[in-house]
């Protein structure tokens, strides 16, 4: 695919990476992630007529099932009802293909390939036991029996139900592999690039938007908010004498005990290179200077750390 052709795929592709894992149907992008979906079980749709025995109750009811099943998905404000209720939409081309192959006077299972579409689904944004769900669906529809087998159900009927059966959970749990493994490595590097790699601690991109985020908070809630910026005294001068092995492994204890010390509410995030930066929450400048002088009292080795503290005042941006 050319690089014009992967832009106009983008947003797609954007919304494909960015659904929640059990809950698909929720944030941004829902309707771009159902739309190679709603394409392909159209497209069935339109086909439909073209079966043997096309106007059948079997289709129309098919059919019928296409324009409800996208109503569900498409139903707003997903976030309000449980996580089970976003696999019901996608479960209904099961439904839908065997009803056409319960009424169907052909054999031809020329719809054959919509059976993995909830497969396929269920693999990328679906839990496992949804994904197992929908490998079961896929035999149970190649089980219901077709006008076309008369009073006999032969027995390479079974075959074929099983074959669908195993090439669906071979596909399907492959590709929930592949999907749940990207996630991790992203995930990963999600973490790495917040996180200071000699310390440990958020680093200043994390900083950046959490204090944001909890600027945003402290205005909701109208409880105060304290950070604080603590600067280790002469470092260079104990990098000068100790050599900087020591001075990493120095700034690494400081940082470890500063953790320790304060509420899990809080945030210590390494600023620069001797800096690191405190966010208080629900704390007013009296008490931050307690905490502050708290840390300062406990730095190994007795170094001495110079500190400075702002109140935020409902109305300064973070970088103010």
């Amino acid at each position: 695919m050319g690089r014009h052709g992967r832009r106009a795929f983008q947003p797609l592709i954007e919304a494909a990476l960015n659904g929640t894992r059990g809950r698909p149907l929720e944030g941004d992008g829902a309707g771009l992630r159902l739309l190679p979906w709603v394409g392909s079980g159209t497209l069935a749709f339109f086909l439909l007529p073209l079966l043997p025995g096309g106007g059948n109750l079997g289709n129309l009811l098919a059919g019928i099932l296409l324009p409800i099943s996208v109503g569900l998905a498409l139903l707003p404000r997903w976030e309000r009802h449980p996580a089970w209720m976003q696999a019901l939409p996608c479960l209904l081309p099961f439904v839908m293909i065997g009803l056409v192959r319960g009424f169907n006077e052909s054999p031809i299972a020329a719809y054959s390939p919509v059976v993995l579409l909830p497969v396929f689904w269920f693999a990328l944004y679906g839990t496992r036991p949804q994904l197992l769900i929908s490998v079961i669906c896929v035999g149970i529809t190649y089980a219901v029996p077709s006008p076309a087998l008369g009073n006999g159900y032969p027995a390479t009927e079974v075959v074929a139900a099983l074959l669908w059966m195993v090439i669906a959970g071979i596909s399907g749990f492959t590709l929930s592999e592949l999907v749940r493994q990207r996630e991790m490595l992203a995930a990963r590097l999600e973490r790495t690039a917040r996180t200071d790699a000699l310390t440990g601690l958020p680093n200043r991109r994390a900083w950046d938007e959490e204090l944001e985020r909890e600027i945003v908070h402290a205005a909701r809630t109208e409880t105060p908010l304290c950070v604080a910026l603590l600067d280790l005294d002469y470092f260079k001068q104990f990098n000068d004498l100790n050599g900087h092995l020591a001075g990493d492994s120095h700034l690494k204890e400081v940082a470890a005990v500063w953790r320790n010390r304060l509420r899990a509410a809080d945030l210590i995030a390494r600023y620069g290179g001797e800096e690191f930066a405190v966010l208080l929450t629900a704390t007013d400048a009296v008490q931050a200077q307690e905490v502050i002088e708290t840390l300062r009292e406990c730095v190994p080795l007795e170094e001495t750390v110079s500190a400075g503290i702002a109140q935020w005042d409902n109305a300064e941006s973070s970088a103010e």
